[in-house]
């Protein structure tokens, strides 16, 4: 009985510890769960935001899951302390409670305190969004019946920036959450473990693309429906300094100015006994060794009447006046002009003298009289002229005259856009122009003339491409030339590289390599182009010469809005450079599909182009693809389109017939048609958009086939929809993953 006694305390030792530990463990169990049911249920609520976010909803979340798996009590535990905390991503929990003891109390163990941690994380699937958007000309429509009155582009713009919040929960200013149709604006942006990216493709009959290449992909030298000038030499005359004239003698002084008559009739007797006079002559003041008779002979032109001594004056000879004589117009390349020259002087009479025979006071003699001066106003001055001849030097002067221009396909060099790396410039130039008009003078012609000579022009370059090399059709029908069963890439026909997506671009090779779109630099040709550049008639292959153009027969001649390479936007200053350019985009031309989802495809491609920018994000973490291609209506091509494959109906890269536009449209849907299967096969999610209700049925079942199916194919007939259906992708998109 002694040894009984002493056995049953330990037994109940054993006993009550394995009761006790058994309550530890279930508490523990129980409070494991829900410490891990709360941080999951916390990291859910946080998605793709902040922990702080909504007043800190995640952690109430977090607090009450807790408190819904483990309440206060279970198996007689006391009341539970717990708290959750998140870091990069990761929400971590720690929950206390302490476990009340049965037996053990015996041993002095009243109770046990039991700590568990847990963590929950959200793997969150890094983003990339490329959005290939329809900018032809019918966006700038308001679509009848749309309540907003908004235009189509002003509907897109708006829609993309409500996308853009709903998925990176970063708000735009200049739109509201009303016109997004929430209760709220975002807030918070995205958890900075998230790599959210936005790419953006703008087609209409062309994409701007070339700026974001490296230089080496883009050619040196290129082909393009331009123009040369014809032109002509001529030679243009100019005189030089004439040799020293070699002049006669001066004319004679005009009798009048001799003439008594001319200086009125009052003389006055010379007081002096002798005068000199210009003539240095002395003259005696009377004359007694002469009579009547001869008095008369003493004056130097004979007569009485006449004057003697005259004093003349001379200026300065005027500027000479040269007279083309007898080579007048010179005929090149006659060296020298002689030329008649003349010029005249003003001659000053100063005064005259005259002798006469007359009684003066009492003695009758042969008396010299002085004339009285100024009693004429033009008695003193006359005009002398001198002629004489000289020699002139001609100076000729080539120009290369156009006469007109050859409309017709030219090869310029355009490797000075590449600034080195993948720096562009922003125009080239081009001997396309021309100068202003000069007037001169032309060999054999003393009247002027206006020529004008080739210039080179400054032809700006915004960015937009001509595609690479691409197969040819010859039996006018394109639509079955492109099979849709490609994998990854088309790889037929063989020889379309414009079609192969990943293909990177070999310097050896110019059909890999894309050149400048040259908007300044094209034009279209008829059979006829009159003098004042107006162009007539049907369209010909044939060169076309003529005057100067302003008209480029083309239907659109534009580039559309810069597409952008996949980037992020995480913060406010992001989403200001998100809303800059989305108010950037802006309608214009006509409608090829496929070249908008062949640039898309190139700017996302995981192993394409831009793979090292593409493949993994920069951590090496996987990447999930969306694209989303919206479009307001059919395809619509135009044989007189300068477009990603030249002008059609010239360049004939894509048909060598005389293409139409049924024919062109028919391919275009055939490519697009494959590029879609080449997307998808490539596991990039396609959500597709018709707006506006503008697509026709085949349109809208082609669109369908185009996406990734049903699910994601959207019809939004007005603004509204549209932006409900944006909203709808971004939230799909956002439902993401968890695991604990």
């Amino acid at each position: 009985m002694a040894m009984t006694a002493a056995a049953i305390f330990p037994m109940m030792g054993l006993i009550g510890a394995a009761v006790d530990m058994g309550r530890v463990y279930a508490v523990k169990s129980r409070l494991q769960a829900g410490c891990d049911a709360g941080a999951l249920a916390g990291r859910r609520t946080m998605g793709t935001g902040q922990w702080s976010d909504n007043s800190g909803l995640a952690n109430t979340v977090a607090l009450k899951t807790f408190d819904l798996n483990f309440p206060s009590g279970t198996f007689g535990s006391d009341a539970p302390t717990r708290s959750f905390t998140e870091s990069d991503g990761t929400v971590t929990g720690t929950a206390t409670v302490a476990v009340p003891m049965t037996l053990m109390r015996l041993f002095d163990k009243p109770t046990k305190t039991i700590t568990v941690t847990c963590d929950g994380q959200m793997r969150i699937p890094n983003t990339d969004v490329m959005f290939v958007l329809d900018n032809s000309g019918s966006m700038s429509q308001v679509i009848p019946g749309d309540t907003t009155g908004r235009t189509k582009i002003v509907g897109l713009r708006l829609a993309i920036k409500c996308f853009y919040e709903a998925l990176a929960k970063r708000n735009i200013d200049d739109v509201t959450h009303d016109e997004c149709g929430t209760d709220a604006d975002p807030s918070g942006g995205l958890s900075s473990q998230v790599q959210l990216r936005f790419g953006f493709v703008n087609y209409d009959h062309m994409v701007n693309v070339g700026k974001l290449l490296p230089n080496d992909y883009m050619v040196d030298s290129a082909t393009y429906q331009s123009r040369v000038a014809n032109t002509e030499q001529v030679w243009a005359w100019t005189l030089g300094t004439a040799t020293t004239p070699n002049y006669g003698a001066w004319s004679a002084t005009p009798d009048g100015y001799s003439d008594p008559s001319s200086y009125g009739s009052t003389y006055t007797v010379v007081s002096a006994a002798n005068t000199t006079l210009a003539d240095l002559l002395s003259y005696p003041k009377q004359n007694t060794s002469v009579n009547s008779a001869t008095c008369d002979l003493l004056n130097q032109y004979g007569s009485h009447n006449k004057l003697v001594g005259i004093t003349e004056s001379y200026g300065t000879p005027a500027t000479p006046t040269y007279t083309p004589s007898d080579n007048d117009p010179p005929v090149y390349p006659a060296t020298a002009q002689n030329q008649n020259v003349s010029r005249t002087r003003t001659t000053t009479v100063s005064k005259g003298f005259r002798y006469r025979w007359f009684k003066n006071g009492s003695t009758t003699s042969c008396w010299l009289e002085s004339a009285n001066a100024n009693t004429a106003s033009n008695a003193h001055k006359y005009t002398q002229t001198q002629t004489g001849t000289a020699s002139k030097p001609i100076n000729w002067t080539p120009y290369n005259r156009i006469v007109d221009w050859t409309y017709k396909p030219v090869t310029f060099t355009v490797s000075s856009l590449k600034l080195g790396d993948s720096s562009w410039g922003s125009s080239v130039s081009l001997p396309i122009g021309q100068s202003s008009a000069t007037s001169v003078k032309l060999s054999g012609s003393n009247t002027s003339t206006s020529i004008r000579q080739v210039a080179n022009t400054s032809v700006a370059w915004n960015g937009c491409i001509e595609e690479r090399h691409t197969f040819k059709n010859t039996d006018g029908d394109g639509s079955d030339d492109w099979p849709i069963g490609w994998t990854n890439n088309p790889s037929t026909p063989g020889d379309a590289t414009d079609m192969d997506i990943k293909m990177t671009p070999s310097i050896a090779d110019d059909n890999t390599r894309w050149k400048p779109a040259l908007h300044a630099a094209v034009w279209g040709r008829q059979t006829t182009l009159d003098s004042s550049g107006n162009w007539s008639g049907g369209w010909t292959h044939n060169n076309v010469t003529g005057a100067i153009s302003s008209n480029r027969n083309l239907s659109s001649n534009s580039c559309v809005a810069a597409s952008r390479k996949l980037a992020a936007y995480p913060d406010d200053a992001g989403a200001a450079n998100f809303k800059a350019y989305i108010n950037s985009l802006t309608p214009n031309g006509n409608t090829y599909h496929d070249i908008g989802l062949l640039w898309g495809a190139r700017l996302m491609w995981p192993d394409g182009i831009f793979r090292s920018e593409n493949e993994t994000t920069p951590g090496g973490a996987q990447i999930t693809r969306h694209m989303i291609f919206m479009t307001d209506g059919d395809t619509a091509n135009t044989p007189n389109n300068y477009t990603s494959y030249g002008i059609d109906w010239w360049d004939q890269r894509q048909f060598n017939t005389d293409v139409t536009a049924a024919q062109m449209e028919a391919n275009n849907n055939a490519r697009s048609k494959a590029l879609c299967k080449a997307i998808k096969n490539k596991n990039i999610t396609l959500w597709v958009i018709s707006y506006g209700n503008g697509a026709n049925v085949d349109t809208n079942n082609r669109l369908k086939e185009c996406s990734s199916g049903d699910a994601y194919f959207f019809s939004a007939a007005d603004t509204t929809q549209l932006i409900k259906k944006f909203r709808e992708i971004a939230d799909r998109i956002a439902n993401l993953r968890l695991t604990g």
